[in-house]
């Protein structure tokens, strides 16, 4: 039973007879998450799931449903019935409709509400508030997150809807595949808040330089180095804008779907980290030095595509290409303004309260929170004198150390693999997260085939990363084969040559990124980090969407 929540809990004969596939949930990193982010995920996560298709009146699902097992989750697809189908299908068309008049309207909207909570939550200051103060706002961010994942999904699915469609017209009415250079041509050189990070990081690096620190940077470790920076006006200086930065910027974890991992807030060296990667760079933001390329190259693909539709088909395919586009961009733009603000928010909490566990003498470690779940945590945050929560972290710790083993070993699939097809055809966003390979490694003689990537042909070594703790091992010029990418490991792109993921579909992490820094990217491929070792020469081939080991 996972972290004492059974009735998540994979029960194979039950599961296995009403879908007859599940997929693990490689895409959202891999598994286990701890007892209080899985607590919030499948109450408020596996919600929003369910809530953006409803809400859209989705033709073929109902949304996403989930199971723990051995710690890891998996995933399938609640489609509908034939007779729903009918029933939901005027539905869906007046929501579509609405959508594609102005699908960038539709998500800055959605947005506007993010912020002005934001606007709310962050100011509130966890160390100087009574207890009770905290624990209010606790529940408070702890609900916000409900919300959090409504627009989240309802956003995913609006624009994945218009995403879907295009796929399957843009083929048949241009004759290019969705796989072409061309097609990533039409989704490339738009900003977003991540990228707006990223580039304040490379300024953060050139100003470093500018000031005559570069031989700090160099020779500190990142967290030495703040404490180094003090000692001169220089140093002082230069900590003052990286302190204004954290500021916009630092409420974001290694981990995007987790609370697991530190906020660059609560431990600013992990930023000073990136500062440094950024500055290996040459202190250059690669996306902002493309994008008037990309933009123009966008624009000119536009306008060729454009003119192979009949002119009848025009204005409607013209309107799927633009919620694509805004689908694209949505797709790293919300990581920054959902989990990245409203899960760092979640954690400030947790970890204010944990502390003050700590100091009660009812837990040893600050971050233990991470063993409880959220009702244990409020409870707690009342009674600190009359409860001891040693025990419940004692055992539910041995419970994730005992799933962390077993963590390679866990199946991609469970179930019938023939039936993954259907699941992605019924859910549009189900693709985003997984998607059929193009074809099978024996059929072209590959060691993995991915199922979509960022274009582009490159040689060079393999480094397999298994997980956000072993980031710095990555290398300049590395190839980075690894599970999945999350928004999290932007920064690294600016130094890698090419990425291979195991998980991922058509609006995956590291295919649309890869196209913005210009380095091949294969993604979907199940299989690479356990067929790849770190040292081997591989060939990515990001146009046909294939790997070799050379």
């Amino acid at each position: 039973m996972a972290f004492d929540m059974d009735i998540y809990e994979f029960d194979e004969k039950i599961d296995l007879t009403r879908y007859q596939c599940w997929v693990l949930g490689a895409t959202f990193y891999p598994p286990p998450w701890t007892p209080l982010f899985t607590d919030l995920w499948y109450a408020y996560g596996r919600y929003g799931m369910q809530y953006g298709p409803e809400m859209m009146c989705d033709v073929g699902s109902h949304g996403w449903d989930w199971r723990i097992k051995d710690g890891a989750f998996y995933i399938t697809i609640d489609q509908t019935s034939d007779e729903e189908k009918k029933a939901r299908e005027p539905m869906w068309r007046e929501r579509i409709g609405a959508v594609l008049d102005d699908p960038w309207k539709f998500w800055e909207d959605l947005k506007a509400e993010l912020k002005q909570a934001y606007d709310h939550f962050i100011p509130f200051d966890v160390e100087r508030a009574s207890d009770i103060e905290l624990n209010i706002h606790f529940w408070d961010v702890w609900h916000f997150t409900k919300r959090m994942s409504e627009i989240h999904f309802y956003a995913m699915y609006a624009l994945g809807q218009g995403n879907g469609l295009f796929r399957i017209v843009f083929p048949e009415l241009t004759g290019i595949a969705i796989t072409d250079a061309k097609f990533a041509k039409l989704m490339s050189g738009y900003d977003n808040a991540l990228f707006q990070a990223n580039k304040g990081l490379a300024a953060l690096a050139t100003r470093a330089v500018k000031l005559g620190l570069k031989g700090l940077f160099d020779t500190s470790r990142s967290e030495e180095l703040l404490s180094a920076l003090e000692k001169s006006q220089a140093g002082r200086e230069w900590l003052k804008e990286f302190q204004e930065y954290l500021k916009v910027y630092g409420l974001r974890m290694t981990r995007q779907l987790e609370i697991a991992t530190p906020t660059w807030q609560e431990k600013p060296s992990l930023a000073i980290t990136e500062v440094k990667r950024a500055m290996a760079a040459g202190g250059v933001d690669i996306p902002e030095m493309q994008r008037e390329r990309l933009v123009q190259e966008r624009e000119e693909m536009e306008r060729e595509v454009l003119a192979m539709v009949p002119g009848e088909q025009r204005e409607w395919f013209e309107k799927l290409m633009r919620c694509t586009q805004a689908s694209h961009f949505y797709s790293e733009d919300h990581a920054f303004w959902c989990e990245f603000l409203g899960l760092s928010l979640v954690r400030r909490a947790s970890m204010a309260l944990g502390k003050r566990f700590v100091r009660a003498g009812i837990m040893d470690q600050y971050d233990d929170t991470l063993y409880l779940l959220h009702h244990e945590i409020a409870h707690a945050a009342i009674i600190q004198d009359r409860i001891d929560l040693h025990p419940v972290v004692k055992r539910r710790k041995e419970e994730y150390e005992g799933y962390l083993k077993k963590v390679p070993e866990m199946p991609m699939i469970i179930g019938d693999p023939s039936k993954l097809m259907g699941l992605v055809a019924a859910d549009t966003v189900f693709s985003v997260a997984v998607a059929p390979q193009v074809a099978t490694p024996e059929e072209v003689g590959a060691t993995v085939v991915g199922a979509a990537g960022a274009p582009g042909v490159v040689e060079g070594i393999a480094r397999v990363i298994m997980s956000d703790a072993e980031i710095d091992k990555i290398q300049p010029g590395d190839i980075l084969v690894t599970p999945f990418t999350t928004p999290a490991w932007t920064p690294v792109f600016s130094t890698i040559k090419a990425v291979v993921t195991d998980g991922g579909g058509y609006l995956a992490h590291a295919a649309i990124v890869g196209r913005e820094y210009g380095i091949p990217a294969v993604v979907g491929t199940m299989e690479a980090s356990r067929k790849i070792k770190t040292g081997d020469k591989l060939r990515v081939d990001g146009n046909l969407l294939r790997v070799y080991v050379l």
